[in-house]
């Protein structure tokens, strides 16, 4: 299997590299076959290669304690094409999370080695391709904390109650005056 194959799907996850910096990121890539059942990242482990499912099915698990009690939640499945991983890139943390294939798949691997020389060779390809990493954070961290918000905020008929629940995870939450929420967010 060749790098090559996978650049549409390439330019589709990293629209912002453009057709010529997917070109010169696909010579740092590495193509592999992801085998049902094989884990690609480790939950705590320090390694640092980010992954481009470009086909397949994935799924995250997370190791949690509850009560001195090791459980294992299974939090998010996702099609390739994909990226995984960029969360120990941007961070330079331990993985947060391990992910396994669910189908055989075809994966491309910026590794760690490879992603020093693409910094020497050519940086500010890789500032967009951080700044990539850190949308898709984004993203994916703001959408988990919607859904906990909502969830917490339509779980109880009182207005007072939801925000006193609220306030457990967040720290107080009160209300504003609406001349105060205007002069924040121009709702006029």
């Amino acid at each position: 299997m060749s790098v090559k194959v996978f650049k549409p799907q390439l330019l589709t996850l990293l629209p912002d590299l453009g057709y010529s910096g997917v070109e010169l990121l696909s010579s740092y890539l590495v193509a592999l076959t992801i085998e049902k059942g094989d884990v690609i990242v480790k939950q705590g482990s320090l390694d640092k290669d980010v992954f481009f499912p470009m086909n397949g099915k994935f799924s995250v698990f997370e190791k949690l304690t509850i009560d001195d009690s090791d459980v294992v939640l299974q939090t998010a499945t996702f099609p390739g094409p994909s990226i995984v991983g960029e969360v120990s890139i941007l961070t330079d943390s331990e993985r947060t999370a391990s992910v396994m294939a669910m189908e055989k798949a075809d994966c491309l691997i910026l590794t760690k080695k490879k992603l020093d020389a693409l910094i020497l060779d050519h940086p500010v390809l890789v500032v967009e391709l951080q700044k990539t990493f850190a949308s898709l954070l984004y993203e994916r961290q703001s959408r988990m904390s919607d859904k906990v918000r909502n969830i917490i905020l339509t779980e109880d008929e009182s207005v007072q109650n939801r925000l006193d629940k609220l306030g457990k995870f967040t720290g107080k939450a009160t209300i504003v005056s609406q001349q105060f929420a205007n002069a924040l967010f121009d709702m006029a």
